[in-house]
C-alpha cells in the first residue's frame, strides 16, 4: 500500500471507532481487550496517534527524540471522541505534508521504505485493530478489506514476529505457513531457539493456516478465534505464535 492508501484507512477507521464509542458509551467493556473500557480504548488510540504525529513532526531519527509533552491535555469524557477524531486529522495532515526523504525512526523489523510509510502503515493497522476492539463491545465486526488485511498480515509476520525482544521460541525447530484465500501472498515463519524469521514465500511447514485474509489477520492479533480457518498439521505451532506474540503499549 502507498501513503494515500494508508491515509484512506486511518480517517474512516477512526471515524468508525469514534461512532462506535458514542453508541456503546465510554463505560462499556471491550471483550477483545479484557479489563479495558471504551474510554481506555479511545484514550489509547488518541495517544498513539499524537505520539506518531510528534515523531514525524520533529523528524525523529531516534524514538528518544520524540518530545515528552506530545499528548497535551486529556479530554473531558463528553469531548473524548471529538478529541480522538481531531488527533487522527492532525496525524493524517502531518503524514501528508511530511518529507519522505527523511529517515524517520522505526521500531519493527523489516520496515517499509521510505520510512514515512512505516508510520503511516503502523497507524493504519493500529487504528483498524482497535476499531475491531470497539465494535466487539457491541458484538459486531465490520469487514476488513483484502488489501488492508494482507498488508496487516505482512506487518505482523515480518515486523512484529522477528523483533529482538520476542518471546516466540521453541526448543525444537517448528514452522508455520500463513496462506490467505484468493491471494498469491504466502508467509512462512521459522521458530527455534534463536530469533524467529519470516520468509515471504510458501515453504513446507509443520502447520499451515489458511482462510479469508481478514479472519487470518484478526486471528494473528488474537481478535478472532481459529475456528472458521483451515488449520492443517500441528495446531500447537499457531497456538504458540498467538500465545507468544502479544504487544503492549508502554
Amino acid at each position: 500500500m502507498d501513503l494515500n492508501s494508508y491515509l484512506a484507512v486511518i480517517r474512516p477507521e477512526t471515524a468508525l471507532l469514534a461512532a462506535t464509542a458514542d453508541e456503546a458509551g465510554l463505560d462499556a467493556q471491550v471483550p477483545t481487550t479484557p479489563g479495558w473500557t471504551i474510554s481506555d480504548l479511545v484514550l489509547h488510540i488518541g495517544e498513539v496517534h499524537r505520539w506518531a504525529t510528534a515523531a514525524v513532526t520533529c523528524k525523529a531519527t531516534k524514538l528518544s527524540q520524540v518530545p515528552g509533552d506530545f499528548l497535551g491535555q486529556l479530554p473531558e469524557p463528553a469531548g473524548a471522541t471529538a478529541w480522538l477524531r481531531n488527533g487522527a486529522d492532525a496525524l493524517c495532515d502531518t503524514l501528508e505534508g511530511a518529507d519522505v526523504a527523511i529517515e524517520y525512526a522505526t521500531f519493527l523489523a523489516d520496515p517499509p521504505s521510505p520510512s514515512l510509510l512505516f508510520w503511516a502503515r503502523r497507524q493504519a493497522m493500529e487504528t483498524t485493530v482497535h476499531r475491531v476492539d470497539a465494535e466487539s463491545s457491541l458484538g459486531r465486526c465490520s469487514l476488513i478489506s483484502q488489501e488492508v488485511a494482507i498488508d496487516g498480515i505482512d506487518e505482523f509476520l515480518t515486523g512484529f514476529v522477528p523483533r529482538s525482544r520476542t518471546k516466540l521460541h521453541s526448543e525444537s525447530a517448528r514452522s508455520l505457513q500463513i496462506a490467505p484465500d484468493y491471494s498469491d501472498h504466502r508467509w512462512t515463519v521459522s521458530i527455534g531457539t534463536d530469533l524467529p524469521s519470516t520468509e515471504r514465500r510458501a515453504v513446507d511447514a509443520d502447520c499451515k493456516v489458511s482462510g479469508p485474509a481478514g479472519d487470518l489477520y484478526l486471528a494473528l492479533w488474537n481478535r478472532a478465534p481459529l475456528e472458521g480457518l483451515l488449520v492443517e498439521g500441528d495446531r500447537s505451532v499457531i497456538d504458540l505464535l498467538r500465545d507468544s506474540v502479544q504487544v503492549r503499549w508502554g
